[in-house]
């Protein structure tokens, strides 16, 4: 088992009565000279403090250097981050998770934005978690806050929330301590995949993929730069297809987005708090393009990889930050003159299917809606819903997120309001027109009012509403194919039956039709072809070949079992 036994040098400096890690080194030289630079400051005193860990796991320490400053200058200590909810967590491989992480990246975001660390290069690297363990009371004051939600949220006992908190927090670093004496492989034009092959040969006691990511987060930590960061870790991920690979990238860049400060360096500055959350949207769908400043290199990694859905983490941690943006009380701008950056969130955040993200996102347009017309209390809810759906256009995009609105737990204190938007949005169907949109295509209008009717059946309207929504866009649609003549310029007389009839199944097949008036319409055609008499005759009657009409006649056939005939 490759070990190496060897020194870390610890530069502390004195904050009240309490030593503080404040940097740590595997050289005494750099150490000294930490030191010194540290001095010139104002602080108390600085230590320099040799650790050694023994083969029985105990650390030896001793003092080679103390000198005192020129006084505390005073600076503010950092402190945890106020937060609301937590994810839950009882064991270390809890807190290596998305949710945890994440919760740790906002309890603890000064800390890491001050040393330039994600929660990832903490816990798989012991130097920068026992940094942080000795960090005055500021892991204590973090797990007391956490335990607090937990114990509230569950109804459990706060003691023992933070007990389970410390073993695991105790677990994981002394995992990270058993490896920081491995001498792993290092990333020098080597990629994960190339990293884990080496480590795997190695036959260590630890877990291969931890191992690989201490690996990398000891490369990750000796940059001070959130960009320099991204662009490592995105460059090392090699094969695309190494899903694994991929997974431990999606972990780092999701921590990595988590930070404000990252987040500005990647897209620039913004000159609002709209425009910026504008850019945290299209970053999270994958069509980011940076205001002046921006990393633009970086970027074009980025945009591919959450386009496509390959890093599912990284777009979580996005979504639930662009989520908890829209419910703070920031102005999205800075006078009644600029456009409304509202509509624009709206234009994203919504599609066929509803809103992005799901329940957080709807929960949080809400309550921005409620502070665009500044009111809270018991009408907040009811308020919130109506002025998002104000700025919502056409009718299908308003229905979408009333859809959405039936499964939030408040939606009961509204159902009256509710019914009414509802109907209001489903009033006018006549060409579709208001419904689906001026501009839209025929076959995006049927396909569209189709959606929605399945939106409206996997809804939690009450059933008289969801009743009359369905009928509303059934008839709708059904007058629609009798207005514009639909089937009728399907069924085109100048084309031969084989066409015209191949044309109607797979309009009958293809998803624009509501199993209803407008399906029915539309089979009703196809079954009047199938009673012609002589049918199957007249459908290849153009075919010399007797083998070719055979294989005709059994597509035709086979194409109408799929089709439900």
């Amino acid at each position: 088992m490759p070990v190496t036994t060897a020194y870390t040098y610890e530069v502390r400096v004195k904050r009240g009565d309490r030593w503080i890690i404040h940097a740590t080194y595997d050289v005494e030289k750099e150490a000294q000279i930490e030191a010194e630079s540290v001095l010139r400051g104002k602080v108390s005193a600085v230590r320099i403090v040799r650790d050694w860990e023994r083969e029985d796991g105990r650390h030896i320490e001793k003092v080679l250097l103390e000198k005192e400053g020129q006084g505390d200058g005073g600076d503010e200590p950092v402190r945890v981050t106020p937060i609301e909810d937590a994810a839950l967590c009882e064991t270390d491989e809890d807190l290596l998770g998305v949710e945890s992480r994440s919760t740790i990246n906002r309890l603890l975001r000064k800390y890491f934005e001050q040393e330039v660390l994600t929660p990832t290069e903490v816990m798989y690297n012991y130097k920068n978690l026992r940094k942080l363990m000795y960090h005055d009371t500021l892991l204590p004051s973090a797990v007391d806050r956490v335990a607090t939600i937990h114990s509230r949220t569950t109804e459990g006992n706060h003691i023992e929330a933070a007990s389970k908190l410390h073993r695991a927090i105790d677990t994981l670093a002394a995992r990270a301590r058993q490896v920081e004496k491995y001498d792993l492989p290092q990333f020098e034009d080597a990629t994960i995949a190339e990293v884990r092959r080496e480590i795997r040969q190695l036959r260590l006691a630890e877990d291969t993929d931890f191992l690989t990511m201490v690996a990398l987060t000891r490369h990750l930590s000796s940059s001070r730069s959130w960009i320099g960061k991204l662009d490592f870790a995105l460059k090392v991920k090699g094969d695309p297809k190494d899903n694994r690979a991929r997974a431990m990238v999606d972990d780092v860049v999701a921590d990595i987005l988590g930070s404000p400060v990252a987040l500005k360096d990647l897209l620039g500055p913004s000159r609002n708090f709209g425009e910026a959350v504008l850019l945290h949207i299209d970053l999270a769908l994958g069509k980011a393009r940076g205001n002046r400043g921006a990393a633009q290199d970086v970027l074009d990694l980025l945009n591919p990889l959450f386009a496509a859905g390959l890093m599912p983490k990284a777009q979580f941690v996005l979504f639930d930050y662009i989520a908890r943006e829209l419910k703070s009380p920031n102005s999205l701008s800075r006078s009644e003159e600029d456009a409304n950056p509202l509509v624009e969130i709206l234009d994203r955040l919504l599609n066929a299917d509803g809103v992005v993200f799901g329940q957080p996102m709807v929960e949080a347009l809400v309550e921005r809606g409620a502070r665009v017309r500044n009111v809270g209390g018991s009408r907040a809810f009811g308020e919130g819903v109506d002025e998002i759906a104000t700025n919502l256009a056409p009718g299908w995009r308003r229905l979408a997120f009333l859809a959405d609105v039936t499964k939030c737990e408040r939606a009961g204190e509204i159902e009256g309001e509710l019914a009414e938007l509802t109907r209001k949005t489903v009033a006018d169907m006549r060409g579709l027109r208001a419904f689906c949109g001026m501009q839209a295509k025929p076959r995006e209008k049927m396909a569209m009012v189709t959606r929605m009717h399945e939106n409206v059946s996997r809804s939690n309207f009450v059933e008289d509403l969801k009743h009359h929504l369905s009928e509303r866009l059934d008839n709708g649609l059904a007058d629609y194919l009798i207005r514009e003549k639909v089937i009728e310029r399907i069924d085109n007389p100048d084309l031969h039956l084989r066409q015209r009839a191949y044309m109607l199944v797979k309009f009958c097949s293809s998803g624009v039709l509501i199993e209803g008036k407008s399906a029915t319409m539309a089979r009703k055609r196809v079954v009047g072809y199938l009673r012609q008499p002589n049918f199957t005759d007249h459908l290849v009657d153009d075919l010399q070949d007797s083998g070719e009409k055979e294989g005709t006649l059994r597509d035709f056939y086979a194409l109408l079992q799929r089709s439900g005939f």
